[in-house]
């Protein structure tokens, strides 16, 4: 099908399906190649998503349309264009403010150029550059372009359109000397500026930014604040209330990384057996998509009293299911995904109503050290490696520089961590182990059972 574009775009034809999208330009027609490289003679450049290449009102930092790219961008314009023809095409909009890039997944790899040019590229069309040509992860990407849009609109911006070692040295050194940025700033900031080097094919620069410290403090909550992220009262609405009081419960014990593997997870992904076993298949973004298998406890896996995967799946996830939850295991109270952003913004606010030190990461910290004392326990001795498979650590290193931190850790709280916060009821007043039971109800909360209130594992 054909759209049929108004005078002032007519320099570029799109052609739309349900599954694909092409773009043919008059210099394409002409030479019949699919792709042209992007040289200062010829600016001349086709586009990889369904813009213009051409059309300024169209590009996210477009100084003749005022629309920069840090701002929230409004696609009527494209979206009248295309709407005239009944297709079902990709909407920017729905999502994260112009960091929504699942509609490159119906984009034809054929489409899209070797190299932009800066002053007619939009930021989605750097982003999908991005994905497509250099193979970052759409989450890496999306990141990338809400630094830029900060860069961009900084008091001492960088000019996208016309990128210059120059201009990109004096904003690094106004973040870094007169705003005291940190190194992880600074580094985020080089890696979005790489990423659009590669996009408009210019050679890398020569700036490297400064160290981060190695040392890390771990200062961790111990069992008894950890008990208390499960049943604190997040919210008057029952459903998001228990939302994250699993949430933190599960990421506390599970120690995936937030939020990216929590995002990921699908209902599918949880394997309950009739016979009392089963696992979890988590997905690990930052690993190129790989996937890792865990083994958890009956009482994580399918307890029926404590704030277990069957619990959520049989109970929870149930009342807010609709057409727009497809297999997510956990669904915002609307029934949609949860999203990257959204569900980091949440932990961090609700966390910090807890524990005011809290930060979204640190329980995957605290389950690398309560793993490690857990070995200790049983063993004897810190042992790394099952820790390791446990977390998902490429390198073994990385479980080792836990080790000092559990050794301390232990020294205050010599007993396990895991199953204190599960069995935290059972301890009498001032004691340090935990009194062995038979029983398969327990409560996890003291006096009347959750499942007695208002659904199984919720206080």
């Amino acid at each position: 099908m054909q759209i049929e574009w108004p005078p002032e775009c007519s320099t570029t034809l799109a052609a739309w399906s349900h599954d694909r999208m092409s773009i043919t330009a008059p210099w394409m027609i002409k030479e019949e190649s699919p792709i042209k490289h992007y040289s200062r003679s010829n600016l001349t450049q086709t586009s990889s998503t369904f813009f213009n290449n051409n059309l300024y009102p169209f590009s996210t930092n477009s100084r003749k349309a005022e629309l920069e790219g840090g701002r929230n961008q409004k696609w009527n314009t494209i979206l009248s264009i295309l709407g005239k023809n009944s297709v079902n095409h990709p909407n920017p909009s729905k999502g994260k403010d112009m960091g929504d890039l699942e509609y490159v997944k119906t984009l034809n790899r054929f489409d899209c150029p070797i190299t932009l040019c800066p002053q007619n590229a939009s930021f989605i069309e750097v982003g999908v550059h991005a994905v497509l040509r250099q193979r970052l992860q759409q989450s890496t990407v999306e990141k990338h372009l809400r630094y830029a849009r900060y860069i961009e609109n900084h008091p001492c911006p960088v000019d996208f359109r016309n990128p210059s070692l120059e201009n990109f040295i004096k904003h690094m050194d106004y973040r870094e000397q007169i705003e005291h940025a940190g190194p992880h700033a600074l580094v985020h900031e080089w890696k979005t500026m790489k990423m659009f080097l590669k996009a408009y094919g210019i050679p890398l620069w020569t700036y490297k930014p400064p160290s981060a410290p190695r040392a890390h403090k771990r200062i961790l909550p111990f069992p008894e604040v950890v008990y208390r992220f499960f049943h604190h009262r997040y919210s008057e609405d029952d459903y998001e209330n228990a939302l994250y009081q699993y949430l933190f419960c599960h990421s506390f014990l599970i120690g995936w990384r937030v939020p990216s593997e929590i995002c990921e997870l699908k209902a599918s992904d949880v394997i309950i057996n009739d016979n009392g076993t089963g696992c979890i298949v988590i997905t690990e973004v930052k690993k190129h998509r790989s996937q890792r298998t865990l083994f958890p406890g009956k009482q994580l896996l399918f307890s029926k009293t404590h704030k277990s995967f069957k619990n959520w799946i049989d109970y929870w996830r149930p009342r807010v299911e609709n057409q727009h939850s497809d297999d997510a295991f956990y669904l915002q109270p609307d029934g949609r995904p949860l999203t990257v952003r959204h569900l980091g913004h949440k932990l961090s606010l609700y966390g910090k109503q807890v524990w005011k030190d809290f930060q979204p990461y640190d329980m995957r910290h605290w389950c690398a050290i309560s793993r490690l004392i857990e070995q200790k326990m049983s063993t004897n001795t810190f042992d790394v490696i099952p820790v390791k498979n446990w977390l998902g650590h490429e390198k073994i290193q990385t479980t080792m520089n836990y080790v000092q931190y559990a050794e301390q850790y232990y020294k205050q709280a010599p007993y396990d961590w895991v199953k204190r916060v599960l069995k935290f009821h059972e301890l009498a007043e001032g004691e340090n182990t935990i009194k062995p039971t038979n029983s398969q109800n327990t409560s996890v909360s003291t006096g009347t059972s959750p499942r007695e209130v208002s659904g199984p594992g919720r206080n």
